[in-house]
């Protein structure tokens, strides 16, 4: 792909980091080598490794998923390198590319290859981009030893992020014993935290008393926020990188010109100097951490299925429509600030942000790819602002809303009259939810979704039922 894109620059101008990548080093090792990390943390690294005395950096990009295997062979034939594109509300479009992930394996297919590079001394950092639902931690972030991935990893197998950290780290204690990082990059409150906790439960259920040993003096956890909106990728990307720089490239990826990354400062062993390219390093993540998730990520999953009840295609679109817009402002404004209250983020500016992000049109963010994943995101986006509320002595009507919209999406969704597909990797915990008094019931009353407000707060439980059935009225 290299020869191509180089005898490609006079056609189009294409940005490429000043570094010879023949002279790069690895020194990260990165699980799940999606879409977003594409468009995020390694190009965060791409910038990095065009500094002096920071060529010691490069990524070992890791698949972990067999079902991603077919894809990720493709990632390899290109050597790890893309095209991305930015594209600025204005219409702004930048094309870089991007070469910092300097290795790939496909550890669904090798998984000893992972192993080794984890034992690796080089290596000082390991980050992960594995959504929500692969930590397999429940609400009060013990470790789901039932769920038959992680019985499977626990006799042996490799299904899960865990049973590569447990391997991997294993031989790296039994070889080099280099202290090293574990950064996740998940859109999770405490992230950090949390991969420590399930890993942990994770060594003890292996009854790996030593490692955890280890893993408690040499191993590091830090929390980060991630942030840059990125649309699954789509064959109208591939065709317009193919017409502008004559390469076949199917691993392009597309994102708006916004990027944050703030990471805590907490690393066992070597830190890389990514504070020159614009990532903040922090003492606490949590108020950067609370603004994204409650008013990006809630905004987000609390407007999208309204917006799939809409007929919308896309989230601009739903930016766009009169009630929405009113709906999201009022939601962000009325709920989500207050339940946060004092913070070092100026909230209000924030907010005018999201919002003109979410209006970028020239983005392309599908309705139905934030529809995804919806019983694992409300507890992590959504629950903080109504148990804030309620605390505070209001009322989340707002927040309300947003929840009685996916009861209704999924309703609809399950009697095949909408037309956005629903993607939901938990839908057998879905079952109970049914059309009928008992099923709204099982639906306000899931601990796993409310935690204990709906007995702390019992109006929660006649609020959410009264929306919900006036819902399902409105869309009937």
């Amino acid at each position: 792909m290299t020869n191509y894109l180089q005898a490609s620059y006079n056609m189009e101008q294409l940005c490429t980091q000043n570094y010879a990548k023949d002279t790069i080093k690895a020194g990260i090792v990165h699980l799940g080598v999606g879409a977003f990390h594409r468009a995020h943390q390694a190009v965060y690294i791409d910038r990095l490794l065009a500094h002096d005395s920071q060529q010691n950096w490069g990524i070992i990009g890791v698949n972990i998923r067999p079902q991603d295997s077919q894809v990720f062979d493709r990632f390899i034939k290109q050597k790890g390198e893309y095209v991305l594109k930015t594209m600025a509300a204005d219409g702004t479009t930048n094309y870089e590319h991007i070469r910092s992930i300097v290795q790939q394996i496909d550890g669904a297919q090798n998984p000893k290859e992972v192993d080794e590079a984890l034992a690796d001394a080089k290596v000082q950092l390991v980050t992960s981009t594995v959504t929500e639902g692969g930590y397999y931690l429940d609400e009060n972030r013990c470790l789901m030893l039932e769920h038959p991935a992680i019985k499977a990893d626990l006799e042996g197998g490799r299904n899960t992020l865990y049973a590569f950290l447990y391997a991997g780290l294993k031989l790296r204690n039994e070889t080099s014993k280099a202290k090293i990082t574990l950064l996740c990059c998940d859109n999770l409150r405490h992230n950090g935290d949390l991969l420590k906790a399930g890993l942990m439960q994770f060594l003890e259920a292996k009854n790996d008393h030593a490692l955890a040993s280890w893993v408690a003096v040499n191993v590091s956890f830090p929390c980060s926020m991630v942030d840059r909106i990125t649309p699954k990728p789509s064959q109208q990307h591939v065709d317009d990188v193919r017409a502008r720089f004559g390469v076949d490239d199917d691993m392009t990826v597309m994102g708006e010109d916004f990027i944050q990354w703030v990471v805590e400062d907490n690393f066992a062993g070597e830190k890389p100097a990514l504070d020159l390219v614009g990532v903040q390093f922090v003492d606490r993540v949590d108020p950067f951490e609370e603004a994204k998730i409650r008013i990006l990520n809630a905004g987000h999953t609390c407007v999208t299925y309204q917006a799939a009840l809409k007929g919308l295609t896309y989230f601009d679109e739903a930016m766009r429509d009169d009630e929405l817009r009113q709906y999201f402002t009022d939601f962000i404004l009325q709920d989500s600030i207050p339940a946060i209250g004092d913070s070092v983020v100026d909230l209000p500016a924030y907010f005018n942000i999201i919002a003109q992000r979410f209006s970028n049109a020239n983005i392309g963010d599908t309705v139905e790819r934030i529809c995804t994943d919806g019983y694992a995101k409300f507890p992590i986006f959504v629950f903080p602002t109504l148990e804030g509320v309620y605390r505070k002595g209001g009322t989340p009507t707002k927040t309300i809303q947003g929840i009685a919209s996916w009861f209704t999406f999924i309703q609809l969704s399950n009697q095949g009259k909408v037309a956005t597909p629903y993607h939901e990797p938990n839908k057998a915990s879905l079952a109970a939810f049914s059309n009928d008094a008992k099923g709204i019931q099982a639906f306000v009353t899931d601990r796993f979704l409310w935690g204990s407000i709906p007995t702390e707060f019992p109006d929660f439980v006649a609020q959410l039922t009264q929306a919900i059935q006036t819902n399902m009225e409105k869309y009937a």
